[in-house]
């Protein structure tokens, strides 16, 4: 029986060790994605990529989002 519990101990040390090395791999693209994006808006020659394009989303959906005939 002591030795059904190491050996079940022994697999879940293993998958943790697993999950922290993809966390770790994940964590390393989202920052590689991260500095892409942010090379892409310095870049004035990557379209839709520059902070003018967000301007206004904080006054609501554009006029063409109203259906005809709303107020």
């Amino acid at each position: 029986m002591a030795e059904d519990h190491q050996e079940k101990a022994a697999e879940v040390e293993y998958e943790l060790a697993e999950m922290e090395h993809d966390a770790d791999g994940l964590g390393d693209k989202i920052h590689e994605a991260q500095a892409d994006w942010e090379r892409k808006q310095a870049d004035p020659a990557v379209p839709g990529a520059d902070d003018e394009a967000h301007r206004g989303e904080e006054e609501g959906p554009p006029p063409e989002a109203d259906p005809p005939g709303s107020p």
